[in-house]
């Protein structure tokens, strides 16, 4: 009987933590901003940026860390204590890219830490400041540019699906799409 009811309490906190994800994601799917927000119960302790993009209730950001790692150490300063903004892409937001486009980034080390360090900002920003502003400069050296309409918030136009998910070393939000510098040549 024991062991019937462990499973039945396993059974239950997975349905818990599938519920708390889908509801963020569904409404980030909806076309708004959601604020992050630990279901309750379960809690836990923050992470740094690159450690919160390995494991967290929110999406799979193995894409992303790949080219962090590729990008000349972009993940170590991820790392580092900061404090960071960082625009994340999840890997099903990562999938819209075409193939041909990713492999020819990947290719390019330069290019790729150029596109990856303009989605980091110096700096702990919240989406309530954020929304107050309209440019801020990245790590890449140029501004993004910032934009709140509808009760959403707009990186470079780009939709931000979940705002606010807390590091020890920063805040990290998840974008729909890469946002694009202006590429040197």
């Amino acid at each position: 009987m024991n062991l019937v009811m462990q499973k039945i309490s396993c059974l239950a906190l997975a349905l818990s933590i599938t519920c708390a994800v889908s509801s963020q994601v569904s409404a980030s799917a909806a076309g708004k901003t959601v604020s992050f927000k630990y279901k309750e119960g379960f809690e836990r302790k923050p992470k740094d940026i690159i450690n919160t993009l390995k494991d967290n209730e929110v999406a799979r950001f193995t894409t992303m860390l790949d080219g962090l790692t590729q990008a000349h150490g972009l993940d170590m300063t991820l790392k580092n204590n900061g404090p960071f903004t960082f625009f994340a892409v999840s890997d099903s937001d990562f999938k819209k890219l075409p193939n041909d486009d990713k492999d020819t980034l990947w290719a390019n080390k330069d290019k790729l830490k150029q596109v990856l360090s303009y989605h980091v900002v110096n700096g702990i920003y919240k989406e309530d400041a954020l929304s107050k502003m309209t440019t801020l400069k990245t790590m890449e050296g140029h501004d993004i540019t910032i934009e709140k309409k509808d009760g959403s918030l707009y990186i470079d136009g780009v939709l931000v699906k979940v705002a606010d998910i807390p590091c020890t070393n920063g805040e990290m939000y998840v974008i729909e799409k890469l946002i694009m510098p202006p590429l040197t040549k």
